[in-house]
């Protein structure tokens, strides 16, 4: 009975001991909780762990002219090729040494020459045969003469034999001849008449055989003309200035006419070919809708060569006729200016381009990353949260965005980049926009940060040891004061106060002496350093990638919208955890939409 007193006693001293460690730990919890909640419930948990802070920078709203600059990718393509092929078949007996890969060959330059021997053969067998038929054209003649002269004596004949007819006809009826004279007359007559008109047919055949010489007088003409062109094919020359691509031959091999034996590329026609979305056409082309507009606009190429960036200049030429069901805009056509063979850059290099619009009057110009895609922005309050407010997107250009709305007012600020941790009233650290110095000066004198420099203006004015220093060194060295002002002044300044600073102002400009620099003004101390913000880097130089920063900049290029040759080139360069180039790898955020900045978070400042 006794056990069961003391069991029951312990259980009870127990239970009273538990019950009282639980309300002072509801008592610590619910305080903690209140502090919490009066700090704004924003301690980062329930028990109140202290909020978070992230640096921001602001710029200030200021309208300006603005010249929109379009950026991008494009490929430089030729837009005048000329395959070099043989003219006539046979085997390939020389070649030109400067026929090589990536050589500039000039017009006219020999490439090329097939066995000329048969073809030589053929201008000989051609020359013979225009020879022949030019004898048997001069025969024809010839004969055509002949038979003209014998048709005339033939047509003389039976002249003769018709009046010797007529006049046996005669003395017939005179009875001095018989019958058979007259007779034998006009035998002589019908003799006479039928070697005329086989003379005529003669004269008909001969003419007839001078046309078929002809023609093969000029038959005989062409076909020497053609073995003569042929032989002369044998050796083909340049058509243009180029730069030779695709050699591929072999001498001694049996070419045709249907063998490419090279390509030759015309230097005056190297082309950039690059794509325009709608919007920025309709930029360029404004209200008139009339692509000729383009002509002629200056742009800017740049390849990334690694260790150095080459430029060139281009004009646009032209825009294509129709647009590909897969392609996002039209493709623009930039003619290179002023190529040579030592500058020419390779058919297919990837290139960026600068494209400048026309310029805007007047337009408010912020950096991309500072407005979302529904046109959101933020700025700070008085209390250094983040505020909320919409603008209207005017124009997305590269890294800038053009807007405008109610909010965008001259002079008022806002954060100028955004990030994944920034929210409608989101605690901030900003840093503000630059003072001009006049308003520096006044600011820091109403903070107590001490005078501009010169004699102050305090009533009285203490000296410390330093200016009591200087100041009786100034007055030692000054010949024209009197000994009598110079031992009272030297008197005051040993005593470490001036009771009216006004005197020494009118010293200063009466002896020349330069007593304000006996008071500088206060250097101020250098600010605390910030934490990095975060996003991806846009300085000059090159940025060494952390293994977390290259994966996740890889899987963003992957799983974009890119096409598949600007990644064959970003990629790898990815990979070797250096960007030679920032700037141009920021371009990517506004061109293909990938969130460069989730792979640079920001870090907070380090507690000093």
């Amino acid at each position: 009975m006794r056990s069961t007193s003391r069991a029951v006693a312990g259980f009870i001293l127990l239970l009273g001991a538990a019950l009282a460690i639980a309300a002072v730990g509801f008592f610590l919890i619910s305080a903690r909780f209140e502090n919490n909640q009066s700090a704004g419930g924003r301690g980062g948990g329930f028990f109140g762990s202290q909020e978070p802070s992230y640096t921001v920078d602001l710029k200030v709203f200021e309208a300006q002219d603005f010249t929109p600059i379009i950026t991008g990718f494009g490929l430089i393509t030729a837009g005048r090729t000329a395959e070099l092929r043989p003219r006539v078949s046979g085997l390939l007996a020389t070649s030109a040494p400067t026929l090589v890969e990536g050589v500039f060959i000039a017009k006219g330059d020999p490439l090329f020459t097939v066995d000329p021997f048969e073809f030589e053969l053929a201008v000989k067998e051609a020359e013979i045969a225009l020879s022949d038929a030019r004898v048997r054209l001069e025969t024809a003649q010839a004969d055509l003469s002949v038979e003209v002269a014998a048709l005339a004596l033939a047509e003389d004949q039976l002249a003769l034999s018709l009046d010797d007819l007529n006049r046996q006809r005669q003395l017939l009826e005179r009875e001095v001849v018989s019958a058979a004279a007259v007779d034998n007359a006009k035998n002589a007559t019908l003799t006479a008449r039928s070697s005329v008109d086989a003379r005529r047919g003669g004269v008909a055949r001969a003419e007839a055989a001078i046309p078929t010489a002809t023609l093969a007088v000029e038959r005989a003409s062409l076909n020497l003309e053609r073995a003569q062109r042929n032989l002369q094919n044998t050796t083909l020359t340049a058509p243009f200035d180029g730069l030779a691509q695709n050699v591929s031959f072999a001498l001694g091999r049996q070419v045709s006419s249907n063998d490419i034996l090279a390509r030759l590329v015309d230097l005056s026609q190297l082309e950039l070919r690059f794509q325009l979305s709608d919007e920025q056409l309709g930029g360029l082309i404004s209200a008139s809708g009339n692509r000729d507009a383009l002509r002629g606009l200056p742009i800017t190429l740049s390849w990334d060569v690694g260790s150095q960036v080459l430029t060139y200049a281009a004009k646009i030429d032209r825009t294509a006729v129709a647009i590909a069901e897969n392609q996002g805009g039209i493709d623009i056509f930039a003619r290179l200016q002023g190529v040579t063979p030592d500058t020419v850059p390779p058919v297919g290099a990837f290139m960026a381009y600068n494209l400048s619009e026309p310029k805007v009057r007047g337009a408010f110009a912020v950096p991309a990353e500072a407005v979302s895609p529904s046109g959101e922005m933020f700025a700070v309050d008085e209390n250094n949260r983040i505020t909320v407010f919409k603008v209207e997107i005017e124009r997305r250009v590269g890294e800038t965005t053009l807007v405008a709305g109610e909010a965008v007012k001259p002079g008022a600020t806002y954060v100028a980049r955004r990030f994944i941790q920034l929210g409608e009233g989101t605690k901030v650290n900003p840093n503000r926009p630059e003072v001009p110095e006049a308003e520096a000066e006044v600011a820091g004198a109403g903070a107590g940060a001490g005078q501009t420099g010169g004699i102050p203006e305090d009533d009285p004015l203490t000296l410390d040891a330093t200016q009591q220093n200087c100041l009786r060194n100034l007055i030692a060295s000054a010949d024209s004061l009197p000994d009598g002002a110079r031992e009272r002044i030297a008197a005051a300044i040993d005593q470490g106060t001036i009771e009216n600073p006004e005197r020494l102002k009118g010293m200063q400009s009466r002896t020349g002496l330069d007593i304000d620099s006996c008071f500088p003004a206060p250097t101020v101390a250098a600010a605390a350093p910030m934490g990095d913000p975060g996003g991806f880097p846009t300085g000059d130089g090159p940025i060494d990638l952390t293994p977390e920063q290259q994966a996740c900049l890889i899987e963003a290029v992957e799983n974009s919208s890119l096409p598949d040759m600007p990644k064959g080139f970003i990629i790898p360069a990815l990979e070797r955890g250096t960007i030679s180039d920032p700037s141009r790898m920021a371009g990517l955020k506004e061109r293909a939409g990938i969130d460069l900045d989730s792979c640079f978070p920001p870090s907070l400042p380090v507690a000093g």
